[in-house]
């Protein structure tokens, strides 16, 4: 079957209602359980400085939406080796100033572009697998990314993920659609998002030409998607003086390029350090992910052809050597979507772990729902 096949034996491709039923349930259920976590669980470390939004909904913005915040409201500044916001892309702090002014807070803007981009990332992906899948595996697939543990980052937490990989998908459907042109203004979004889109760029030429025998003028409208980063980083150099700032100051996290991060030394010093059994099979999930999604790959490949591939290769392979210790690999991942497909193809072939996986997955995002909401370090 070529990549850009459907199977016969697919749902009606105008049938989204699934989807939006499933993501709008468990968005609930979400919210449910951040309230209540809020109320009645201990904070772990201290309150979100500057946090001025509704009290049940403090729970969604933890850790890094802090420094969202402060873009929003104050924009960018820039200290070489002191921790700061320019480590952070424009696109989903310049959407919550923009809603801020609407609905009067921006954290509470930023939980609802986070709430509108993850609902969203979640119609287009079923789109896009009931399209490539059969029916069975296609559910599958739409159950593992709708509760694989990290995916409250999708329905309300104050991080740009959401934004980021519903720009993604809403860029390779568009050429999917044959509209290159409006792809690359999508995928724009994505890589003002976060630094790993710049792996887009690549990725939606590849599938361009994939698809296409003679490529035309018109082929190059997916370069656009560039831009994103491109801005930011012109910003950055008439602003501050360094284009590429946002790598540069992550020496202040420790985790600068080079063989300390690539080799993860500080995760074998973190194995040793971790204290609770807990928090270990916390810490150890994320590189045990990171293999399996790397597994994954070369399936990838075989399925869905060389522009899914290379985009699912470098956002798992350079996400996972940008990192010091793998910590935060669970929540790139998400943005590996042809992943979430491949397993759900696995999964569906085996009548005991179509119940069982998502049932605990389930259960892990709410667990993980709980917890970040107070406070614990989860990414």
């Amino acid at each position: 079957m070529l990549p850009t096949e459907a199977p016969a034996s697919g749902p009606p491709r105008s049938s989204l209602r699934p989807a939006v039923v499933l993501a709008l349930a468990v968005a609930a259920a979400l919210f449910v359980v951040s309230g209540v976590a809020v109320v009645v669980l201990p904070h772990a470390d201290g309150p979100v400085a500057l946090y001025d939004g509704p009290g049940f909904l403090e729970g969604w913005a933890q850790w890094d939406s802090g420094w969202y915040q402060f873009i929003a409201d104050h924009g960018y500044v820039y200290q070489p080796g002191r921790q700061g916001p320019v480590a952070f892309f424009p696109a989903y702090p310049l959407l919550m100033r923009g809603l801020g002014g609407l609905v009067g807070n921006v954290y509470l803007a930023g939980i609802l572009v986070t709430l509108a981009s993850g609902l969203g990332a979640i119609v287009l992906f079923w789109k896009w697998v009931k399209e490539r899948l059969d029916p069975r595996a296609a559910w599958a697939s739409l159950l593992l990314f709708v509760l694989f543990p990290y995916a409250f980052f999708l329905y309300g937490a104050v991080y740009a993920d959401a934004l980021f990989i519903v720009a993604v998908l809403g860029a390779f459907t568009l050429v999917e659609h044959d509209r290159p042109w409006l792809a690359g203004v999508v995928g724009a979004v994505a890589t003002a998002s976060r630094p790993i889109g710049a792996v887009l760029v690549v990725a939606l030429v590849v599938r361009v030409l994939e698809r296409e025998e003679r490529p035309t003028w018109r082929s190059a409208g997916v370069l656009l998607s560039g831009l994103g980063i491109a801005g930011f980083s012109l910003y950055l150099w008439a602003r501050f003086g360094d284009p590429l700032a946002f790598g540069t100051i992550q020496e202040a996290w420790d985790q600068e390029a080079g063989l300390d991060t690539w080799l993860k030394f500080q995760f074998f010093r973190d194995v040793v350090d971790v204290g609770s059994p807990l928090s270990w099979l916390i810490y150890m999930a994320h590189p045990v992910l990171t293999v399996l999604g790397l597994v994954l790959v070369p399936r990838v490949f075989r399925r869905f052809g060389r522009g899914y591939g290379v985009y699912t290769a470098l956002i798992v392979g350079l996400s996972a050597l940008g990192t010091k210790n793998f910590f935060g690999m669970s929540r790139y991942l998400l943005a590996a979507f042809p992943c979430f497909a491949v397993a759900g193809e696995w999964v569906a072939e085996r009548p005991r772990l179509r119940t069982v996986v998502p049932a605990v997955s389930g259960l892990g995002l709410v667990v993980l729902t709980a917890a970040y909401s107070r406070g614990v370090y989860l990414s």
